[in-house]
Order: structure tokens, then C-alpha cells, then sequence
């Protein structure tokens, strides 16, 4: 069966990140498309019309529009089974310990993160309130993901995408001015991932991305 025809919709810095660390983990052919968020980009006819929510990542599989981090890394996933980006370990048990990693990143972490960095996309009043609340939030959240690191190494006992989402949850909120010194084994989770050709790879296409927009 053909590999079928990929686009990703990407911004440097967004979680569209985890999306293209996927694709050069499982070693599939596909082209980036920028979409310029800065710019608002993502709020005009042209994108709203591949994408009807505005957001990155978007993948396009033989033209056919596939939104959600969550299903992305799935799809990746199904694409390439032997390719590593969950356990091979086929239990039920652990099946569902990926999607719950996945759904930790994109539903609990990122909103919170969002309130952290963007607080005025969450409010029409004064942002600062957001911000404090998120980074409460933000403080249990990522106080549980350490201690799951310090019991398990990894989110799921071994490398997988999700501590890719995971690292770049934290690494946003860390750039975002969020405290990062009560959690040694996040702010050092990048180190541990930074011999993996896909990881660097990504933090290159990330790199050329900002160049391209000069951001």
C-alpha cells in the first residue's frame, strides 16, 4: 500500500512541533506548510477553509483534513506500528495509558498553558487574573508529571511521542515566564531526548520556520 500524500500545517513554537517529531520518528514522506499565526493567518478565508477551527497542526492525508494533535499522532502511529512512537506492549491497559498522555497534553496541559502565555485570548477583561489561575493549575499538573517521571523515567515507562508533547507543554510555560525550578526531571526531559535524530530534526525544521517568517 502507497504512502499516502502528507501536508502538515505548522507555526514554530506551536504544538505542530509534536506532530513533525512524529513524522521523522516513523520516516514518512510529507511537506510543511506555515501558516504565519503571528500574522493571523490562521483567521483568514484561505486557511479556514482547510481548517475550519483556525488551529495548527493540520494534516492533510491525500488531501482530506485531519485536525487534533491527539488523532494526528495516531494516525502516525498506525502508519508505522514498528516505527516506536508508543510501546509496543499491545495491551489494553496500555493503549489506553498513550491516550490518556495524549489527552493529559492536549486537554489538560494546553489550556492551561494557553491561560499562562495568552491570557487574553481566554478573556475580554483583564488577563492578569487568567494568568494566575492557570499557573495554579499549571503547578498541580506539571507537579503530577514529575512525579510520574520519577516513578516511570518516561510517561510510559519508555520513550514515546507523548513525552515530546509533554516537553513542549513545559518548555512553552517555561518561556512564558512560569517557575520551572521545582521540577528537575521536566526542565531536563529535552536533554534526554536531544540524541534522537527526529527530536533534532524537528528542532531544525522549528528553526528554518522562524527564519522563513522572520520571527
Amino acid at each position: 500500500m502507497p504512502q499516502p500524500e502528507l501536508v502538515l500545517y505548522h507555526f514554530p513554537g506551536a504544538c505542530s512541533q509534536v506532530s513533525i517529531c512524529a513524522l521523522e520518528t516513523a520516516g514518512l514522506s510529507y511537506e510543511v506548510r506555515l501558516v504565519n499565526l503571528a500574522a493571523g493567518e490562521q483567521s483568514g478565508a484561505d486557511y479556514l477553509g482547510v481548517s475550519p477551527l483556525g488551529k495548527v497542526p493540520l494534516l492533510l492525508i491525500d488531501g482530506e483534513p485531519l485536525s487534533e494533535n491527539a488523532a494526528i499522532l495516531t494516525y502516525i502511529a498506525a502508519l508505522r506500528p514498528d516505527a516506536g512512537l508508543f510501546p509496543a506492549d499491545p495491551s489494553p491497559r496500555m493503549r489506553a495509558e498513550a491516550v490518556g498522555g495524549m489527552s493529559f497534553c492536549g486537554g489538560t496541559l494546553h489550556p492551561q498553558i494557553r491561560g499562562i502565555a495568552n491570557p487574553s485570548r481566554l478573556t475580554d477583561g483583564d488577563g492578569e487574573p487568567v494568568r494566575k489561575k492557570s499557573e495554579a493549575l499549571a503547578k498541580k499538573s506539571f507537579g503530577y508529571a514529575e512525579r510520574r517521571l520519577a516513578e516511570r523515567e518516561w510517561w510510559l515507562g519508555e520513550w514515546s511521542i507523548v513525552d515530546v508533547y509533554l516537553n513542549w507543554a513545559f518548555t512553552v510555560a517555561r518561556n512564558a515566564k512560569f517557575d520551572s525550578t521545582p521540577y528537575p526531571l521536566l526542565n531536563g526531559h529535552a536533554g534526554k531526548m536531544s540524541d534522537r535524530p527526529a527530536f533534532q530534526r524537528m528542532l531544525e525544521i522549528d528553526a528554518e520556520a522562524r527564519a522563513t517568517l522572520k520571527l
